[in-house]
């Protein structure tokens, strides 16, 4: 280090100076080439990237602006899919039949004006655990018709998919055609069953009050060693009769009023069971846009309703507290779930249905009830109806319906908040707990002493159901021109009861009706 600073002592100054300088350019270099350039180099990288990141937001921003729309729509498509789901599991699960088709099809044209000129079943089709039956359908109507039918098709409670559709003609005379394919879930054969076991088929409507039945499906109770028993529900309650009509199933839930009207039908049916008492759901409801406020303003308008039903006499039963009768307004017949379809379409204005439709058309705030059920008196008794030829043979079948339902009724009552929602995550239309209690506010069932009233005696005797058939028969015979007496002494068909319940110990109408 001396001797380098004596060395530099001997040069002359100018020496001095010119190699300052060079050393100072020298470090200047290895400073920039070291630290300087990366720190630029850097510099403009992130420059870089802000500007990629700038234009990054610029491009993404309007996509994350509709991910809230995307992610309702995508928890909308969920929903969907779990109540077709749901839809197929418990109104579908069976084999739909080219004839079954053919009744739907053929209600939905009758409604809407189209003109059915033929339909041809194609070949069935598996569609992973699906199968479809497919319908080629032609038909001819005026633009507005035909829309209307293809409407009803889709929006149908049944899973139906429209196809092929083709139209010629004018819009006041057109003619067309088109495939409808039924979905359904094939009915599965218990491989744990005798080839020979006993089985019964039943349809109930999809009323929360029969709810049981699903209950007891759900368990297991409707099956034994030696039974097997199909039970589903279908939301067209127009069809369940007609299949009763036609033998295409051996029984369903009903009431009172309904087997009036299905007795004037010639079909030899027999009560084997009360189910419970029920007070009518039903209410009267219009378009959201009507100017119609209150029943007196009905006068001279057209109402859609079941007739011949529970429905019509709960109009009739309206119209009379508001100093009104039948003749007051037009009444035209149309079954509850489709005056739903109807209403929610803006295709009619006034129209009587029941839950879950009146609960899901307020909610949309399509229509409005002008009444509701709690504006009339009107309790009934629902109980099981069988067709007399499917008993033969098949008691023991009989029993195990009669016991999986009492079983599911005496589960219901000692666990009411788990049936309430084990029903709303396994009904077809994905009803509300909220709905499912204001409804079964209006159901009492029967206990095994209550039930014991009806089917420990003879049928001789009078009891509470012949209140129910007395009225019906008057409303029938005034109102609609039917003379019709119920046979009670051959339609009551208590034995199976009476085994499943041990009427042994009842001795008569009035003991143990206070249990």
């Amino acid at each position: 280090m001396n001797a380098l600073l004596a060395s530099w002592n001997k040069l002359d100054p100018r020496d001095r100076r010119a190699l300052g300088i060079c050393i100072v350019f020298l470090l200047s270099v290895v400073l920039y080439m070291g630290i300087l350039a990366p720190l630029g180099s850097m510099y403009e990288t992130t420059v870089q990237e802000q500007a990629d990141l700038q234009h990054e937001i610029q491009f993404n921003t309007p996509k994350a602006m509709v991910l809230p729309d995307r992610e309702a729509k995508l928890r909308q498509v969920k929903g969907e899919y779990e109540s077709l789901k749901r839809q197929l599991d418990l109104v579908d699960r069976r084999d739909w039949s080219a004839s079954d088709i053919y009744n739907e099809i053929r209600d939905y044209a009758s409604i809407t004006g189209v003109v059915i000129k033929e339909m041809r079943p194609l070949s069935q089709k598996a569609n992973g655990f699906l199968s479809s039956q497919p319908m080629d359908v032609t038909f001819s109507g005026s633009f507005t018709a035909i829309e209307k039918f293809i409407y009803y098709l889709e929006t149908s409670p049944q899973v139906f998919v429209v196809s092929e559709i083709s139209l010629t003609g004018k819009s006041g005379a057109m003619q067309g055609g088109l495939v409808v394919s039924k979905y359904s879930i094939p009915a599965k054969v218990d491989s744990k069953l005798p080839e020979h076991a006993f089985s019964l088929v039943l349809s109930m409507p999809p009323w929360i009050g029969y709810a049981p039945f699903e209950i007891a499906r759900h368990k297991g109770w409707l099956h034994s060693n030696s039974t097997r028993i199909e039970c589903y529900f279908s939301e067209h309650e127009k069809t369940n009769f007609e299949k009763l009509y036609a033998g295409e199933i051996d029984g369903t839930a009903t009431h009172a009023l309904e087997l009036v009207q299905l007795l004037t039908r010639g079909v030899d049916l027999r009560i084997v069971a009360p189910l419970a008492q029920f007070k009518a759901g039903d209410a009267l409801m219009v378009a959201g846009s009507s100017p119609v406020k209150s029943v007196k303003d009905l006068r001279g308008k057209t109402v859609f309703v079941q007739t011949g039903g529970s429905a019509h006499y709960y109009l009739y039963d309206i119209l009379k507290k508001n100093g009104m009768s039948l003749s007051d307004v037009t009444v035209s017949d149309m079954s509850r779930d489709i005056v739903a379809q109807s209403l929610r379409a803006g295709l009619i204005e006034v129209g009587v249905t029941f839950e879950p439709y009146v609960s899901r058309l307020q909610k949309l705030r399509i229509a409005r009830p002008v009444a509701g059920p709690e504006e009339v008196d009107n309790w009934s008794l629902q109980f099981l109806v069988l067709r007399e030829d499917a008993l033969p043979g098949n008691g023991k079948a009989v029993e195990t319906l009669i016991s999986g339902y009492a079983r599911a009724v005496h589960w219901w009552m000692n666990n009411p908040d788990e049936a309430v929602q084990f029903l709303s995550a396994n009904n077809p239309q994905g009803v509300s707990e909220k709905t499912i209690n204001r409804v079964m506010k209006k159901v009492r069932f029967l206990t095994p002493d209550k039930a014991r009233i009806y089917f420990c005696t003879e049928p001789e005797v009078n009891n509470t159901m012949d209140e129910y058939f007395r009225k019906y028969e008057n409303f029938f015979k005034q109102e609609l021109g039917y003379e019709v007496v119920v046979p009670k002494a051959d339609v009551l068909d208590w034995r199976y009861a009476r085994k499943v319940y041990n009427c042994t110990g009842h001795v008569n109408s009035t003991q143990g009706a206070g249990g």
